[in-house]
């Protein structure tokens, strides 16, 4: 492991963002990679993006949430798109404020990219207008 701080950082940055559930399913998940002898790639995203580079004060939360939605969109990774719209309604990035990145991407990687973000965006938020308040 590259640092137990780092990493426990990590899983408590993301816990905030995600909840309990999330934090035990990560738990679980690296449990299961130590028991199979190759925790690194775990360890390594939950140290080193969530305990150090999300937590560098250089660019805020809110920032950072920005970058990883346009990346998201520009590379078409729905399954990212989702965990990290969590985290941009975290920093307090609006649902008006999404849409609007959304437009705004569809300038600079097509229309076929920002109309499958925008798939993803409206399941997600439909997802979640159905939970319990």
């Amino acid at each position: 492991m590259l640092s137990e701080e780092m990493y426990e950082r990590g899983i408590a940055f993301m816990g905030q963002i995600m909840g309990e559930e999330w934090v035990t399913e990560a738990r679980r998940k690296h449990a299961a990679a130590v028991d199979a002898g190759d925790p690194d790639r775990s360890d390594f995203s939950t140290a080193i993006l969530f305990g150090f580079m999300f937590q560098r004060p250089q660019l805020s939360l809110r920032d950072r949430a920005i970058v990883l939605l346009t990346n998201d969109i520009a590379q078409n990774a729905p399954a990212a798109l989702r965990s990290h719209l969590q985290v941009a309604l975290y920093a307090g990035i609006t649902r008006e404020e999404i849409s609007e990145i959304v437009f705004q991407m569809t300038q600079y990687c097509g229309h076929p990219r920002a109309r499958e973000s925008d798939i993803v965006i409206s399941a997600f938020f439909a997802e979640l207008d159905k939970k319990p308040k």
